[in-house]
């Protein structure tokens, strides 16, 4: 009994131990949390405080970006703990006094991170979702909504690289840093809300000095962060005029997206101030890209840019994906049969999106490949997600046109068999022949409902057209044409599928409408093919740009890759001949494309 006793209050006491260590390990946990600053610098060791001032103590937490080890621990408040991957022999001591004539501090490093920080990756939410908006507010179905998709994405695009270019090697988390990307939300905000009226043929001017004042502010934001590292290596040899410079180029910029405000006129007006905006993008875009080249303290050696530019690449083909399913859905809605070419163009829209994930990721070289190598290679991601955002698009809208072809054939061979049957029975009463179209044509509103009431009455108008009209005279088959064409426009209404905007006059003629339908799909079969080889191309000299050494082997499938999408993108030419058409209006349009992107692979 005593012996139990005593077991207990050993058992007690050493239970308190353990719940005292437990406490005193939270305490330590609840310390060590890095608590939010008001500014946090991007260097990698303290800031410089004056010209002549000695070089700055490197603290030993940080790990990442800059020379090992060469922490000066006389004057760290912790006990030096050495580097047990450092396998050199010098004396630490030593080594920091070579240090000191190495120009350490002429070029001060920051920190670099592998991957893209949590308040990147949220920044990008903001450009998916603008993406998203835009695609499906603006249907692609001229060539004025393909110039305002383009510029619209244009915009988009180098406002997220701007943005990009300096997190990846200034982000940090601090209370002003975060004001500053909220700022830059505000921004992408702003373009959401104007982005819906972005259309350069008819510019509304509120929505157009909207977006001026937008791309300004942004440019603003852009100055007063590198002007914060500017703050940072003000005391630097050969680190404050770079900076500068960048900075500079912001403000430019802004003052340049300012004055074109009071470039647009009233509504209506097709003015092209807003190429300027272009214009300024790239240049100003040239210009960081060039000073980052040729100064250190700007080098995007050691940051993730190749994996930012790769994030975005997957944003676009999830946007795809997004397109892709959208389509189906459409189908679905209207359509519950689902014929093998269907299902086969579904496939392979799934296909081209897989293989150029594969022929992307498979063909990038995932080292540091040099600065300059680096910037050439993310420069070219513009043209590159441009053709591949116009790809993607193409696909997607190919998926539901394949469905409206083959509606539209089974309707057009509904009508051939009734009137075929009429003419076997040898009537000929105008009267019999409306009976006859009038009872096909409710089988098929009952499958594919009218969305718009404007649509019964045109349908009915046709019909007691052909009662009215003398039986096989020139006006009864103009009213058949007119009838054939009403029924064919409501399909494309039923499947979401508006054609071109033109005057209120030439909206009322079903036969014009349906002929802007085919100019509408010959567009898109001609973007698609020239998007799916250029985005062939592109990918080929990216892989180009990364590869330092090619051997005999590389340069064969180089070339090779070459040839297939500038074959690709010329057959974009057949459109307007019978075999083109054919083929258009075949199951073979995506198939066609995946077999060249799986030759590829």
């Amino acid at each position: 009994m005593p012996h139990q006793n005593a077991s207990s209050v050993a058992s007690l006491q050493s239970l308190k131990k353990n719940d005292e260590s437990l406490l005193d390990g939270e305490a330590q946990d609840l310390e060590s949390q890095p608590k939010l600053k008001l500014f946090e610098s991007p260097l990698a060791h303290e800031r410089r405080h004056s010209a002549g001032a000695d070089n700055p103590t490197v603290e030993h937490s940080v790990t990442i970006s800059g020379p090992i080890g060469i922490s000066d621990r006389r004057n760290s408040e912790k006990p030096y703990i050495g580097n047990i991957y450092d396998d050199r022999t010098d004396d630490v001591e030593e080594y920091y006094e070579k240090g000191k004539n190495y120009g350490m501090y002429d070029n001060p490093e920051f920190r670099h991170y592998e991957e893209a920080t949590n308040i990147e990756l949220f920044y990008d939410l903001f450009f998916v979702a603008n993406l998203t908006t835009f695609t499906d507010v603006l249907e692609i179905n001229d060539s004025a909504s393909l110039q305002s998709y383009a510029g619209f994405f244009s915009i988009l695009w180098f406002l997220w690289a701007q943005v990009t270019l300096f997190d990846v090697r200034f982000v940090t988390d601090s209370i002003i840093e975060r004001i500053g990307k909220a700022a830059q939300f505000g921004v992408m905000l702003g373009l959401a809300v104007v982005g819906p009226n972005f259309n350069p043929e008819k510019q509304e001017q509120r929505t157009f000095r909207s977006l001026a004042i937008i791309l300004m502010l942004s440019r603003i934001i852009l100055g007063l962060q590198y002007g914060g590292v500017l703050y940072q290596v003000w005391y630097y040899k050969n680190s404050k005029a770079p900076v500068a410079m960048v900075m500079l180029s912001n403000f430019t910029a802004a003052l340049v997206y300012l004055l074109t405000f009071f470039g647009f006129g009233a509504n209506g007006s097709s003015g092209k101030v807003f190429v300027v905006w272009y214009i300024t993008a790239v240049i100003e875009t040239a210009v960081n890209i060039t000073i980052s080249a040729r100064y250190k303290v700007l080098s995007f050696n050691g940051s993730h840019l190749v994996k930012r530019m790769s994030l975005l690449t997957l944003i676009i083909l999830g946007e795809g994906v997004i397109g892709l399913c959208k389509s189906i859905a459409t189908i679905v809605e209207i359509e519950s049969s689902w014929p093998a070419q269907l299902i086969g163009t579904i496939v392979a829209a799934v296909t081209i999106l897989y293989l150029i994930y594969m022929l992307y990721f498979d063909w990038m070289n995932r080292a540091q490949f040099g600065d300059l190598r680096q910037e050439i290679w993310a420069s070219l991601h513009f043209p590159f997600h441009l053709a591949l955002v116009l790809l993607v698009e193409g696909a997607s809208q190919f998926i539901v046109w394949r469905k409206v072809v083959e509606v539209v054939s089974g309707i057009n061979q509904q009508f051939s068999s009734a009137l075929n049957q009429f003419n076997i029975a040898g009537q000929t009463s105008s009267v019999a022949l409306t009976g006859l179209l009038a009872n096909v044509t409710n089988g098929i509103y009952q499958q594919y409902p009218p969305t718009f009431t404007q649509t019964l009455k045109e349908t009915q108008s046709s019909i007691d057209g052909i009662g009215n009209s003398t039986f096989n005279s020139t006006e009864q088959r103009q009213e058949m044409r007119v009838l054939f064409a009403t029924i064919q426009d409501s399909i494309f209404d039923s499947f979401n599928i508006e054609p071109p905007e033109v005057t209120a006059e030439a909206s009322d003629d079903p036969i014009e409408e349906w002929s802007r339908h085919l100019d509408a799909f010959k567009l898109i079969f001609v973007y698609f093919f020239v998007a799916s080889g250029l985005t062939l191309i592109l990918m080929n000299v990216l892989n180009v740009a990364s590869k330092p050494k090619m051997t005999k082997g590389d340069r064969i499938r180089i070339f090779v890759y070459f040839v297939l999408g500038i074959a690709l993108a010329s057959l974009a030419a057949v459109i307007n001949t019978n075999i083109g058409w054919n083929f258009a209006q075949s199951a073979w349009v995506l198939p066609s494309v995946a077999l060249i992107y799986v030759f590829g692979e």
